[in-house]
């Protein structure tokens, strides 16, 4: 019987999120910024840092999402990065919101995500720092 292990994913900063991350299967968490009901893009960002989700998979007519309707919400999404040759429209944000940087020619194509009320993005960030500082020190 062939190998059937799940490729996992790895767990990723806002802020390391780049074009070397392609077609990888990454687990992203921040704020929800803005949800466009239209296209089933959503916009999370953690401080300056932010990313375009496509959550078009995950939605389920059977099952509601109240998180989508509360903005600052936390968000983890699982899955892969892809880049656009035409760059995405960035959402009009709100003159209250945080200046972010995005690059609209990547979107994360979500498998799965959820709403992480209870995360701290602090300590999400600091672990995902302290397994990339062990990986360069262990020449992986």
């Amino acid at each position: 019987m062939p190998n059937q292990q799940v490729e996992s994913a790895a767990a990723t900063r806002l802020s390391s999120i780049s074009s070397k991350l392609l077609s990888k299967k990454l687990r992203v968490a921040g704020w929800l910024l803005h949800h466009d009901a239209e296209s089933s893009i959503v916009l999370i960002h953690d401080g300056e840092d932010a990313l375009l989700v496509d959550i078009s998979l995950c939605l389920n007519a059977w099952r509601s999402a109240p998180w989508l309707r509360e903005s600052r919400t936390i968000i983890m999404a699982l899955g892969y990065l892809e880049a656009s040759a035409k760059a995405l429209p960035l959402p009009v944000l709100s003159a209250h919101a945080p200046l972010v940087n995005v690059n609209p020619h990547l979107v994360l194509r979500a498998i799965v995500t959820e709403e992480a009320r209870d995360l701290d993005m602090s300590l999400w960030n600091r672990a995902i720092e302290a397994q990339e500082e062990s990986a360069q020190k262990s020449g992986q």
